[in-house]
C-alpha cells in the first residue's frame, strides 16, 4: 500500500492555522526558546569514561513544551517533516518523506509484529507515524503525546482508533497494565526524559515477555567535546533548530536499555546529513517567500518571524553532523526476555 505523505492540502491547512495564531500564542512560542533550550543536560563520552552519572532533562514534559509543539508542528507541516522527525539517509535518491517511510519500514520489520499485535508509540504526535506503521505491520496502533492539539488531529484520522490515542506524559507512570503491548517504539521524543530509569522501567513493564522496544533518537557521538566552544555552539544551534533537550552519549543509552533487563539487539548510528541539507534549503526558500509576502501584507509578519526563528542557524545542524558531534537517528532495538 502506498504510504501517505504530506501534500499541498496539508500544507495549506497548516498555513491557515498559523494565520489564526493570536499575539499571545505567538509570544508564548517565542518565549519557549528561553525556557526549553537553555542549560540543557549533556553527557559526553568523556563523562561516560569517567563514570559521571547521567542527568535528566530538568524541564521534563512542561507546559512550555506543549506550547512549543502546538506551533512547531504547524511549521514542520509546511515542509517535509509533519511527522516531527528528520530521517536518516537510507536511500540518497529518495526525498525526506520517502526516507521517513523507509525508516518506518525498517522499524516495523524489527518490531516483529503482525496483524492482531498491539503496538504503542511514545510521543506519537498527530499519529502520522502510527498510521504508517499500522499500514506496514497490520498491528493495532496506540499512542500518547503531551500536546492535546496533536492528539485531536489523530482523532480525526480514520485509520486510527480514537480511543487508542491519548494525551500522556512518558515522564509519569504509563496508563497501561503490565504486559499490554507486543512492541513499543519511540522516534525522536525521548530527548525530554527527566528520569531515565523511570521511563525505561515503564516501557519494560508494559511490554509482554518477548516484546520489542524500537528506539530512534538523538545521541552524542565520540567526537563531541563540551569544552570546545565551537562544538558547544553548533550543538546549541542544533538543539534550538531540531528541538532536542537532553543530549547523551550513545553508551549511556545502551546502559539504560540494559538496566531494566532488555537484551540489546541493535545499536548503531544512522547519518542524516543529505536529508538535512534538503530541508534546510526548502526552509531557506520559505523564509524568503514569507518575508516578501509579509512585506506586501498578504500574510501577517509574525508568520515570517516564526519561520525565521525556527530556521535560525540551520547550517549549524549540517556542520554538527558532518563533524561527527551528533546523531539525531541513533537506532537501537531491544527485547524483553520471554
Amino acid at each position: 500500500m502506498a504510504q501517505k505523505t504530506t501534500n499541498i492540502w496539508d500544507r495549506l491547512g497548516a498555513l491557515r492555522s498559523l494565520m489564526k495564531i493570536s499575539e499571545a500564542e505567538y509570544k508564548a512560542f517565542m518565549d519557549t526558546y528561553g525556557a526549553l533550550f537553555i542549560d540543557s543536560p549533556e553527557s559526553t563520552k568523556a563523562d561516560y569514561d569517567n563514570g559521571v552519572p547521567i542527568q535528566g532533562y530538568r524541564q521534563g514534559s512542561s507546559k512550555e513544551l506543549e506550547q512549543y509543539y502546538r506551533i512547531i508542528h504547524l511549521l514542520c507541516t509546511l515542509g517535509s517533516v509533519e511527522k516531527m522527525y528528520m530521517p536518516p539517509v537510507i536511500n540518497p535518491n529518495k526525498s525526506v518523506m520517502e526516507n521517513q517511510i523507509l525508516l518506518e519500514e525498517r522499524m516495523g520489520k524489527d518490531l516483529k509484529v503482525s496483524p492482531g499485535s498491539k503496538v504503542l508509540e511514545i510521543g506519537c504526535g498527530c499519529g502520522a507515524i502510527a498510521t504508517s506503521m499500522g499500514e506496514i505491520t497490520g498491528a493495532e496502533m496506540f499512542g500518547t503525546n503531551i500536546d492535546p492539539s496533536q492528539i485531536e488531529k489523530a482523532w480525526e484520522n480514520p485509520a486510527l482508533k480514537r480511543e487508542n490515542f491519548t494525551v500522556g506524559d512518558f515522564n509519569k507512570a504509563f496508563p497501561f497494565p503490565d504486559n499490554t503491548f507486543d512492541a513499543v517504539y519511540a522516534i525522536q521524543p525521548m530527548t525530554y526524559i527527566s528520569d531515565h530509569d523511570h521511563t525505561m522501567s515503564e516501557i519494560y513493564r508494559v511490554l509482554k515477555p518477548g516484546g520489542i522496544f524500537g528506539f530512534n533518537d538523538v545521541a552524542a557521538l565520540d567526537t563531541y567535546d563540551r569544552e570546545n566552544n565551537t562544538h558547544r555552539m553548533l550543538i546549541q544551534h542544533t538543539r534550538e533548530l531540531t528541538a532536542f533537550g537532553g543530549f547523551w552519549h550513545y553508551k549511556y543509552w545502551e546502559d539504560l536499555f540494559k538496566k531494566p533487563g532488555f537484551n540489546l539487539l541493535i545499536s548503531e548510528e544512522q547519518g542524516a546529513v543529505e536529508n538535512i541539507k534538503k530541508e534546510v534549503a526548502l526552509y531557506s526558500r520559505y523564509q524568503a517567500l514569507f518575508s516578501f509576502l509579509s512585506s506586501i501584507r498578504i500574510i501577517p509578519r509574525k508568520i515570517f518571524l516564526l519561520i525565521q526563528r525556527m530556521h535560525a542557524n540551520a547550517e549549524s545542524y549540517i556542520k554538527a553532523e558532518e563533524a561527527g558531534l551528533i546523531d539525531l537517528n541513533w537506532y537501537a532495538v531491544m527485547q524483553k526476555p520471554g
